[in-house]
């Protein structure tokens, strides 16, 4: 496991532990995947997708609760002209922020799904 998502992942959720509670995603405890696909969209159009699946994966339970931080605060979207735009879904749940407002949990897991793709893409 990556040194830098496993900083991110063990940060404590505010309230405690709970997972998914209250987000409607998936329980602690439960099994099952959660998807998360990443999506940045820059000013000519130029769009890439990025996308962690936790289905069987040994560190899961540390993906979904960094997903359970994200999802506490949903920022506003509030786009900026010249400036990437970022669509984050995670199973039924869609997130639009623009990159200046990615900050916090959402830009932990934002940053964590991309190095977990480039890492198993094998780019930079």
């Amino acid at each position: 496991m990556h040194a830098d998502f496993a900083a991110v992942a063990h940060r404590p959720i505010p309230g405690g532990n709970r997972g998914f509670q209250g987000t409607g995603v998936l329980q602690r405890g439960q099994t099952g995947w959660v998807r998360t696909v990443v999506t940045r969209i820059w000013q000519d159009g130029t769009i890439w997708r990025r996308m962690v699946d936790t289905a069987q994966r040994s560190d899961g339970h540390q993906w979904e609760e960094l997903i359970a931080r994200a999802l506490a605060v949903r920022p506003p979207y509030r786009p900026y002209p010249g400036s990437p735009v970022y669509h984050v879904h995670v199973d039924d749940h869609v997130l639009l922020v623009a990159e200046h407002d990615l900050t916090g949990p959402l830009r932990d897991l934002v940053r964590a799904v991309i190095a977990w793709a480039r890492r198993r893409s094998g780019s930079r």
